[in-house]
Order: C-alpha cells, then sequence, then structure tokens
C-alpha cells in the first residue's frame, strides 16, 4: 500500500502577503535602505565610544585635542589613577548596593503583582492595569518625593533611593510581566491548585522560574538603569560619601582640572559593569522583549 503525503495547503489570503514579502526582500533597494540605517544607527554609538576609548589611553596634552589620531604613548595608567581615587571606588560600591537593591525589590514585585493582574480580571485589577499604565506617563516630582522621604527618615540614605527608584520602575516592568504572563496557559496553575499548591507556591515554584526570559531582560533595564541614574543621586543624596557612579563622573573634571584622559576613563570605568551584565543575558533580551510586548 502506498503512502500518500499531503501538504498543506496555504490560505488563499496568505498568498499576495507572501509574495509581497519576497517582493520587499528581494528588492535591492530596499536592502540597501536597510543597511544604511543599520550602519548608521551601529555608527551613532560606535564613533563616540571609540573616541572615550582612544582618548582614555593618551596624555593630559593630546586628550585635549579630542580627535581619533593614535596617541604617542598608551597610558595605561590612567585607568589606575582613576581606581585609585576614593571617590571612584566608593562610588563602584554605591552604584552596587543601589542597582542590586533597586533590581532585587523591583523584579519581586512587580512580578507577583502582574501574575494577579493577568489572572484576577476584577475591578481592583482592571484599575490597577489603568493605573499602571498612568504612570508611564505621569512626570515625576522631586518636591514630593524629597518632603516624603524626609518625613519617613530615610532622605539621604541608600533605602529612599531605592525605593524611589522602585517607584520610578513599577508601571513599565509590571506591564512587561503582565503581557507575558498572559502567554502561559492557565492550566499550569489549575494543575498545581489541584495539587493542592498555594498561590504564593504556585508563583514561586510554577510561573517565576517560567519568566526568566522576561526577567532577565528586566533585570537588565533595571541595572542599567539604576547604576547610571544621575539625577535621583543629584536631588536625593547630599552626601558625597553616598555618590554613585555618575556622579563621580560629573565631579572629576573638577577634580583633575578637566584632563580629559581621566575622564574618559572613568566614564570606561563606569561603563563596564552594564557592559558585562547585557552581554551576558544578550540573548535573552530580544525574546523577553517581544514576549511582554505581545499579548495572547
Amino acid at each position: 500500500m502506498s503512502t500518500i503525503t499531503r501538504t498543506p495547503s496555504r490560505s488563499p489570503r496568505a498568498l499576495p502577503s507572501l509574495r509581497r514579502l519576497g517582493a520587499t526582500a528581494s528588492n535591492p533597494l530596499v536592502s540597501l535602505a536597510v543597511y544604511l540605517v543599520a550602519f548608521l544607527i551601529t555608527a551613532t554609538y560606535v564613533i563616540p565610544l571609540s573616541l572615550v576609548l582612544l582618548t582614555s589611553v593618551k596624555s593630559d596634552r593630546e586628550s585635549k585635542v579630542m580627535d581619533f589620531a593614535l596617541p604617542e604613548q598608551w597610558r595605561w595608567d590612567n585607568y589606575l589613577t582613576v581606581l585609585s581615587t576614593p571617590g571612584v571606588a566608593r562610588g563602584l560600591l554605591n552604584g552596587l548596593i543601589v542597582a542590586v537593591g533597586v533590581t532585587s525589590v523591583t523584579v519581586v514585585v512587580c512580578a507577583m503583582a502582574a501574575y494577579v493582574i493577568a489572572r484576577s480580571r476584577t475591578t481592583f485589577t482592571v484599575r490597577a492595569y489603568q493605573y499602571l499604565l498612568a504612570g508611564m506617563i505621569a512626570p515625576f516630582s522631586f518636591i514630593p518625593a524629597i518632603k516624603v522621604l524626609q518625613i519617613l527618615g530615610l532622605y539621604g540614605t541608600f533605602t529612599g533611593l531605592i525605593l524611589v527608584d522602585v517607584g520610578i520602575q513599577i508601571p513599565f516592568i509590571t506591564l512587561m510581566y503582565v503581557g507575558f504572563i498572559q502567554r502561559l496557559p492557565r492550566e499550569l496553575d489549575e494543575a498545581a491548585i489541584m495539587d493542592g499548591a498555594s498561590p504564593m507556591r504556585t508563583f514561586f515554584q510554577v510561573i517565576l522560574p517560567l519568566l526568566k526570559p522576561a526577567s532577565v531582560t528586566c533585570i537588565v533595564l533595571l541595572v542599567t538603569f539604576a547604576w547610571n541614574e544621575f539625577q535621583n543621586v543629584l536631588f536625593l543624596m547630599p552626601n558625597q560619601d553616598k555618590w554613585t557612579m555618575p556622579m563621580t563622573v560629573f565631579n572629576f573634571q573638577g577634580l583633575h582640572s578637566y584632563n580629559y584622559a581621566l575622564v574618559c576613563a572613568n566614564i570606561v570605568v563606569s561603563v563596564i559593569p552594564v557592559l558585562t551584565v547585557y552581554l551576558f543575558a544578550q540573548k535573552h533580551i530580544v525574546s523577553g522583549m517581544v514576549a511582554g510586548a505581545v499579548k495572547s
């Protein structure tokens, strides 16, 4: 008996779309435009970064020119000078404290809130979702924040700064988790409940492990935000001993009399931690962003 293999038929409506897609991809002008835009975007980031890297290993005299000429002598000792500055070492530690605090608190709080909003369609959760949408466009005001922190006795502390940063990031991160959790089948929750798991246990043992792509993306975004935050540190941290790395870059020019070689070396040192986190997590970022943006 012969076996007949039947190929799935394509929908007539899909054929014109496929033809248009193929025609667009085969159009040399479209391909050229795509490559040109990609080149311009890449150059926008690569050129300034290359200039900073090159200036960081020049002498004080050469760094004032700010060009792409190679240095007469590679001054790697500029990095040793930067790292030996007490404010920079302290800024690295302070930035690590703030970044870890903001990231850990935001991920746990937003993931749990998103689970409730995505699974429970009550009036309260709908209003909470709308409130978070409004929170994404509402401007942040420093005067009320400073007053509240002063009343709570948290002004000028790491705890106060972390709570403010967490509050700023809650709307976006929560909505991102909501979009991802809505893609997960409800049968997972029902199976866990039938096995006797509580809602808290269902979240931490069933749902949270499945949120790895979204969580990695959120971690990268939160670490980048907390590490590079400037305004909140400037207004909420009057004590220079608690300044993070962006504030050390701000203070470095006056400290070293506008030695741009040392300033650029300080910038490179401040970028390395965030760049390291991004390189290790880059394969999860696109999938997490796409999953969080699509509602099932």
